[in-house]
């Protein structure tokens, strides 16, 4: 929902408005892999995607799935007097490569229901199976909400190439098909500035979340992480990376031709200092966000203006 305090249509308000309090994310780590790095669809991974697979680590470090609960709720304990929460599996890819691991997971965590009413699974679209779609359908009556969280990245499949990722957009499509067949809340996340896309390549990626007919979206600038190719890349001067400023313009941009009913998880990603080496000398993911609000303000836009053009 767009209120009078932003442009956007953000993750709290919505939230709030259901459940009546903010709810946290809660990340967990099942510990699986992805094609991408065990040879089936490549080596390594993609470029930017670093050896914890964009999550935690923890079950690398022998940290049982019920010990992570406790951990992160005690850590969202501290940051809010209501201890919601989302239970994320983030890590990888969660339906990969078969579903015993999440299935045995999703029945450990309905325990925790009352503290935590919806349940988000993070994996690649080629990852995900008609099988997975009907798993994570049947705890629609359990949990407020099932979120299936896919990585669309950009449109061009040449891209996924020079990245390393080995997906296609014909399967962001399919799996997205998938997940409205058994009634789960997609969410889709973007990179700017990936190398070799093209200047309207963001804008491209809005398209086709509109196409897919997706009920939210995280937006993420490309950033170089330690012990990834992209350092690599990086360190040889042979990576260009967007200033805060074009990031902004880039964003503000996409939100107008976003609907505005599709809910905005994130408009900018974050990482631990220690891991993170680049884009260098950006303010804070909070203050990012107020920027990109106060650059659709000063144009007197809000989020969907142009989105039925």
């Amino acid at each position: 929902m767009l209120t009078s305090d932003s442009p956007v249509n953000t993750l709290g308000p919505n939230l709030k408005a259901k459940f009546g309090h903010r709810l946290r994310r809660v990340m967990l780590d099942l510990g699986l892999s992805c094609p991408n790095r065990d040879g089936e669809s490549g080596y390594g991974g993609c470029i930017y995607c670093d050896l914890d697979g964009s999550g935690t680590g923890a079950m690398k470090q022998r940290r049982p799935l019920l010990e992570q609960w406790e951990e992160q709720q005690a850590r969202i304990q501290k940051a809010s007097d209501t201890g919601g929460a989302i239970i994320y599996f983030q890590s990888y890819s969660n339906t990969y490569p078969d579903l015993l691991p999440l299935a045995q997971a999703l029945e450990q965590m309905v325990q925790f229901v009352q503290q935590a009413p919806i349940i988000s699974v993070g994996t690649r679209p080629d990852c995900f199976s008609n099988e997975a779609a009907a798993l994570l359908g049947s705890y629609r009556d359990k949990f407020s909400e099932v979120w299936i969280e896919f990585g669309l990245e950009t449109t061009d499949d040449e891209v996924q190439k020079v990245i390393g990722r080995n997906d296609s957009l014909e399967n962001f499509h399919r799996a997205c098909e998938l997940a409205h067949q058994h009634d789960l809340k997609i969410i889709a996340h973007t990179i700017a500035g990936l190398p070799g896309e093209k200047l309207n390549g963001l804008q491209k990626q809005i398209d086709e979340v509109k196409k897919a007919k997706c009920h939210g979206i995280k937006f993420h600038q490309l950033m170089v992480l330690r012990k990834t190719k992209l350092q690599h890349l990086w360190d040889s001067g042979q990576v260009d990376l967007l200033s805060c400023d074009e990031y902004v313009q880039l964003v503000a941009d996409a939100l107008e031709h976003l609907p505005a009913e599709t809910i905005v998880h994130r408009m900018v990603a974050e990482n631990p200092k220690e891991n993170y080496l680049a884009p260098e000398n950006w303010p804070p993911r909070a203050k990012v966000q107020h920027l990109i609000e106060s650059e659709l303000r000063r144009r007197n836009s809000v989020q969907g203006v142009y989105a039925l053009q």
